[in-house]
């Protein structure tokens, strides 16, 4: 299994402005350091291998397969919509109707790609990762992301635009803020 972001999101959760007011800073001395800063601390929570599991923004991702799963545990959510082609033993791209797929979402853990019973899996050409499986993630836009995630991604940028440095001299060491922890928690996907 393969797995690529084939369309990034087209925006940040979460705008300069609103850092700015959230870091209480009202020059624009620092707003390159600022959106830095926001576009890293979405990315950390971002993605399969983010923080929270999930695609925050809409994107695209891809899944390439080898052969037919019975059924295939999604790595990303909450997925809006799913497209599953692949080739055929002639080498032509065929997609498979929507009304064959079963998508299985559930809110606090991964959703599941099924067949409907009865389907029949196609035979598949010889070459590399024959299938190809669409999902179409996130949120939505930035005006719909859950506010307790933005308000995090605020908290995080905030905590590393006050401690520039891996580690503070003369200063105990702290993780990420409880209360980031309880904003996220429940968004968190449970393997």
């Amino acid at each position: 299994m393969r797995l690529t972001r084939i369309i990034e999101p087209t925006e940040l959760p979460v705008s300069l402005e609103e850092v700015k007011l959230h870091c209480r800073v009202d020059h624009n001395d620092e707003d390159t350091l600022l959106t830095s800063l926001i576009a890293a601390a979405t990315d950390y929570l971002d993605g399969p291998s983010g923080i929270l599991g999930r695609a925050i923004i809409n994107q695209e991702w891809l899944i390439e397969l080898d052969e037919w799963p019975i059924y295939l545990v999604l790595p990303i959510e909450p997925i809006q919509t799913v497209l599953v082609k692949y080739n055929n033993e002639a080498g032509i791209e065929t997609t498979i109707a929507g009304s064959d797929i079963i998508l299985i979402n559930n809110p606090s853990a991964r959703s599941i790609l099924e067949w409907v019973d009865g389907f029949s899996f196609p035979k598949l050409n010889a070459s590399r990762y024959p299938i190809g499986i669409t999902l179409s993630a996130g949120f939505g836009a930035a005006a719909e992301i859950p506010e307790s995630i933005k308000v995090a991604i605020q908290m995080i940028v905030g905590n590393w635009y006050e401690n520039r440095e891996a580690t503070v001299v003369g200063m105990s060491v702290v993780d990420l803020p409880m209360a980031v922890n309880a904003l996220l928690a429940r968004w968190r996907v449970l393997l």
